[in-house]
């Protein structure tokens, strides 16, 4: 498992934006976006809330998927048996977590403090 944001382990900030694309940001589903961010070769991850979202994001090129806890289970099961590129990833506060989002097959556990901006 991947882990962003803990004092323990190296890692490069994500910045979650609304509609300005950076290296290494994140936004919620949104198709303008995931093209904006595709024109620019920018390296790019997605908040989905539904599984079409989530397989839409994988094909466009996303690096994470983020999704919340109660649809981990799922897109990880689907990930898995799709071969997804994309890691599914879900934002957490508390290092107890990590257990539980690796018995759920989540790929990476992202904490509050590696985010910049609002979300």
């Amino acid at each position: 498992m991947q882990i962003l944001g803990h004092d323990l382990i190296a890692y490069e900030p994500l910045i979650f934006t609304k509609d300005e694309i950076y290296e290494n940001c994140f936004f919620e589903f949104d198709k303008a976006l995931i093209k904006k961010a595709k024109e620019q070769n920018a390296q790019f991850s997605v908040v989905c809330d539904d599984l079409t979202k989530a397989i839409l994001a994988n094909a466009s090129g996303a690096k994470f998927i983020i999704c919340d806890i109660k649809n981990a289970k799922n897109f990880a099961k689907m990930a898995e048996f799709y071969l997804f590129d994309s890691k599914i990833a879900c934002v957490i506060d508390d290092e107890a977590e990590i257990a539980i989002l690796a018995y759920l097959g989540v790929d990476v556990a992202i904490f509050r403090e590696a985010i910049r901006g609002d979300f």
